[in-house]
């Protein structure tokens, strides 16, 4: 009897591969997301599926089923996800080119989200005064409603990577704001808020103005958060600002020390993975934190403090923080006010998708926090939703 010719089983496998991928792709078009079958590291971002419309003639001639049918057949492809990241190593690896229309790479491998660079590179002369006069009264509004109650308001600033280190990027592309004006958005901004009554913590320039202090940057190489070290920095200074306004210690505050360590992971690491290449760019320094605390959580009254904060993507860290270090176990986040609800430890999503209902524990909370990234000072759509149920 012969041996098996190992040559006949290639043609074989890939006849039966070339069988079996027209099933699978029907499979993930039908089954659940939870239950597709794919090949490969799943995608890094957001992708947004155009709805299918109803068929119609109208909707053929104008092309518009034949696109949306096509984005999902392809999408259910199982070798799409490493197809994509094989093109996109090539690509990156050789020629140093980005496949992510949202990430600006600068000098020495930094990393930028380009909106970011696109809202520091448009700045003009007396546009912080300009916003600052807009969102006055609603802050003032907001601002009255808690102090009537005797609780405590926040209005807080975070940084943008794009102001912190513009260094890397500033040479290399166009950029048509001043100087002067990039320079003074944000003390104008704030200097005018505080002349018009509201307590402003601004973590922005605390994170601006720490930056010669440390051996490494605040924000990541491969991030557009800041990292460990930033979030604690802001997250102590907001205890005071709590403290301070409440006349006594209400929460408990910490010392931290930090450690450098390579490769990135986490949220040190999240511009990098939106790359979706199969190396990613990871070796570089980041803190981690360790965190001292006086007082055991579990004899803390700061565990039953009402505590909420209403901000954008730079709420996250912080508030992390502030539950699992400063005992504020009844922090909750509302991001960008009725997206989704964050807290608990470990740190999660608690809801996604809010309604009046979900918003309504806001008006009862003992303390509420206001965060407003840099990039979107006096503009951000939540400060309006916060102002509406303190209404109702």
């Amino acid at each position: 009897m012969g041996l098996p010719n190992p040559s006949s089983r290639i043609p074989r496998a890939m006849f039966a591969i070339a069988l079996l991928l027209p099933l699978v792709t029907a499979w993930n078009l039908l089954a659940p997301p939870n239950r597709s079958f794919k090949i490969g590291p799943k995608l890094i971002g957001v992708t947004q599926e155009l709805p299918l419309p109803y068929v119609s003639w109208a909707a053929i001639r104008d092309g518009s089923l034949q696109k949306a049918s096509a984005e999902r057949i392809t999408e259910a492809f199982a070798f799409r996800p490493m197809l994509i990241r094989v093109n996109n190593q090539i690509r990156y690896g050789l020629f140093g080119e980005l496949d992510a229309p949202e990430v600006v790479r600068g000098a020495r491998g930094q990393l930028f989200g380009k909106y970011y660079i696109e809202e520091y590179c448009t700045r003009t002369a007396g546009m912080g005064e300009r916003l600052a006069a807009d969102i006055l009264p609603k802050l003032r509004d907001i601002q009255a409603y808690y102090r009537a109650r005797g609780g405590i308001f926040v209005y807080m600033t975070s940084p943008s990577k794009a102001a912190q280190v513009p260094e890397y990027f500033i040479d290399q592309m166009p950029c048509p704001s001043t100087p002067a004006a990039r320079a003074e958005l944000l003390p104008a901004y704030v200097d005018a808020l505080k002349a018009g009554g509201i307590d402003v913590l601004d973590a922005a320039s605390l994170i601006h103005a720490a930056k010669p202090n440390y051996p490494f940057s605040l924000f990541p190489e491969g991030g557009e958060h800041w990292n460990d070290v930033g979030g604690a920095l802001a997250a102590t200074s907001l205890v005071e600002e709590i403290n301070k306004q409440a006349g006594r210690e209400i929460v408990p505050p910490f010392t931290f020390s930090y450690t450098l360590s390579s490769p990135a992971s986490g949220a040190d690491r999240e511009l990098a993975d939106l790359l979706n290449v199969f190396f990613p760019p990871l070796n570089y320094l980041t803190p981690k934190v360790d965190y001292a605390q006086p007082v055991s959580c579990a004899d803390s009254s700061a565990r039953n403090l009402g505590i909420a904060i209403v901000g954008d993507s730079f709420s996250h860290l912080p508030g992390g923080i502030l539950i699992e270090h400063n005992c504020l176990a009844g922090l909750n986040v509302y991001y960008y006010g009725k997206t989704a609800r964050f807290g608990g430890v470990p740190y999660h999503i608690l809801k996604l998708g809010l309604d009046d209902a979900d918003l309504a524990p806001l008006r009862d909370v003992k303390v509420l926090v206001l965060e407003e990234n840099e990039r979107f000072i006096g503009r951000s759509a939540f400060v309006n939703i916060l102002r509406d149920v303190l209404k109702r």
